[in-house]
């Protein structure tokens, strides 16, 4: 018996004197001219670094050119240096003067004409415990169930973990004679994750589209015999798997992330019931394993985009003679869809506005200072990247002194080309001009700015040419519009998380409770900050927060 074999991809090299294939083993695989590469091209049209295969998070692979003389094909056509492409089984790509084949054949689904596959069994009931309590030989299920465990530990990325299961599953069935897991993609695909084959052919394993569903729609563990496998030829057949038993991959809220699969071709020594029992079993610590291979993924994932997002907020409050700033920012999530920022204005405004139609809002200044609050529709990770791609935007051009207005209608006209069907995003931008002590702000579709008057009175600076949310139209109408700050005034910018907070009664804390936290509120900008959130959290005290919830405030001391 041959040594158990595992699918892996490697790219096949074609040249006039044969073929040479080269096994891509790690995360990455470098193709060029230099001798300690992967693959080295010994050839002067060939760059030194010229491109990579790199594996992605679900186990597929793509390649990059990396920026080289003479460009890489794929397909016959070139790809853009720096932008990953996606690899197929079969791809072509044309280095010069070489040919090369990405391999890496996945399972063979397939829905013969006619279904000659027989289901002996189908098993509903996936208790770890009951499965195992209920085998003939309990003890020894008990040994293959550590058996399976200790060969999940040991470290390594999950195509490794998972070839080591079904390396002990084979140990444990040793009338498999081939064994594979395949994990289920969102989309609809099934990669194959870990394939074993204890025959010296390097046939690809067939997962039939019936049981499939059983398996994969159904959440069910089935017995089977007699899955037909057809051959390259017209209705051929090229061999039968005699017996073969699946079962699902579930997490810990039953949904089914992928399926283990152990079949024979030959006949004789059929899989039993207590096989299709105990292979069940097997199944819950492989499940955990992936589930939990995803869930650090996702959560260094999250981390990253909190890191990022952190990066994205201003690191200092901006340093005017006779002003003060106070925010607070806490999303509902670990990330959210608010951003706030405080942006030096260091363009001449009236140069950023030659050429334009819209009249110059913003005289040039010194020191002068932007403040601004968006809000993408939703919240969580979807929500922080396109606050990600709109911030670095808004923020060069604000600092270049582009008004206001026309800052919002160039970020709107870029968000609406390239943005996210059935998402928008609100955005306020104030500029404060500290030499003659005023505001002036431009709206798209975000909850207006609130003054609250030195005296205790508050007004709503609902600017008149206030647009719509970015995203939604491609030339909206935006803008700007000035106010005069006195001393003691502050200004509160907020979200719209603020007066949607609901309470245990799912009463929203609305506008009417903001004004009156805005006018209770001892003078001072960190104090009117201050009151407008503890009036928000006793609001909705004892219950999660629903969305994000961004406040700025500054004024005049």
């Amino acid at each position: 018996m041959s040594q158990p074999q595992m699918l892996k991809p490697s790219l096949e090299l074609v040249t006039s004197s044969g073929r040479r294939t080269y096994e891509i083993a790690g995360a990455d695989f470098h193709v060029g001219r230099l001798a300690n590469l992967d693959l080295f091209l010994d050839n002067p049209h060939v760059s030194r670094p010229h491109a990579r295969i790199q594996r992605r998070e679900d186990g597929s692979y793509e390649i990059v050119d990396l920026r080289s003389q003479n460009g890489t094909h794929l397909n016959g056509k070139k790809i853009v240096p720096y932008e990953p492409r996606r690899l197929r089984d079969g791809d072509h790509i044309r280095i010069v003067p070489f040919d090369l084949y990405f391999r890496h054949p996945g399972p063979i689904i397939q829905e013969p004409k006619d279904d000659h596959t027989t289901v002996l069994r189908s098993l509903a009931d996936l208790s770890s415990e009951r499965l195992v309590t209920r085998s003939s030989h309990p003890a020894a299920a008990f040994r293959a169930v550590l058996e399976v465990v200790r060969s999940l530990s040991g470290g390594g990325d999950l195509g490794e973990v998972l070839s080591r299961a079904v390396d002990g599953l084979m140990r444990v069935f040793p009338q498999a004679e081939r064994g594979f897991i395949v994990l289920a993609k969102d989309d609809g695909s099934v990669p194959l994750a870990a394939f074993r084959n204890k025959q010296a052919d390097s046939s690809v394993p067939t997962l039939s589209r019936t049981i499939r569903a059983r398996v994969l729609r159904d959440g069910q563990a089935v017995l089977i015999k007699d899955i037909a496998i057809e051959g390259d030829g017209e209705g051929s057949l090229q061999s039968t798997i005699r017996s073969a038993i699946c079962v699902p991959l579930q997490s810990h809220d039953g949904r089914r992330i992928g399926m283990v699969q152990l079949d024979r071709l030959a006949e004789h020594d059929d899989f039993q019931e207590s096989d299709l029992d105990l292979l069940a079993a097997l199944g819950v610590p492989i499940g955990v394993a992936v589930e939990n291979d995803q869930l650090l993924k996702e959560r260094a994932s999250w981390t990253a985009a909190r890191e990022i997002q952190r990066a994205l907020l201003p690191q200092a409050r901006p340093a005017i003679p006779g002003y003060t700033f106070w925010e607070c920012y806490r999303p509902a999530e670990d990330v959210g869809g608010d951003l706030y920022d405080y942006i030096p204005v260091e363009g001449d405004a009236e140069a950023a506005g030659e050429g334009r139609d819209a009249p110059v809002a913003e005289p040039p200044g010194p020191g002068r200072w932007a403040v601004t609050l968006g809000d993408v529709a939703g919240k969580g990770m979807p929500a922080a990247l396109i606050m990600a791609g709109i911030s670095p935007e808004v923020r060069h051009l604000v600092r270049a002194g582009v008004p206001v207005d026309d800052a919002l209608s160039r970020v709107n006209r870029h968000f609406y080309d390239h943005g996210v069907q059935g998402r928008f995003v609100t955005l306020l931008i104030g500029t404060i001009a500290p030499d003659r002590h005023d505001l002036t702000l431009a709206v798209a579709g975000h909850p207006h700015a609130l003054l609250r008057r030195s005296d205790g009175t508050y007004e709503d600076l609902a600017a008149a040419g206030a647009g719509p949310p970015l995203g939604v139209f491609p030339e909206p109408v935006y803008r700007a519009q000035a106010f005069t700050l006195e001393r003691g005034d502050v200004v509160v910018f907020y979200s719209d998380g603020v007066v949607d907070a609901m309470d245990h009664a799912n009463e929203r804390f609305g506008t009417e409770r903001l004004e009156s936290a805005l006018i209770a509120s001892p003078p001072g900008v960190a104090a009117v900050g201050e009151s407008i959130l503890a009036a928000v959290r006793d609001h909705f005290a004892g219950r999660s927060q629903f969305d994000d919830i961004t406040i700025v405030c500054f004024g005049r001391d």
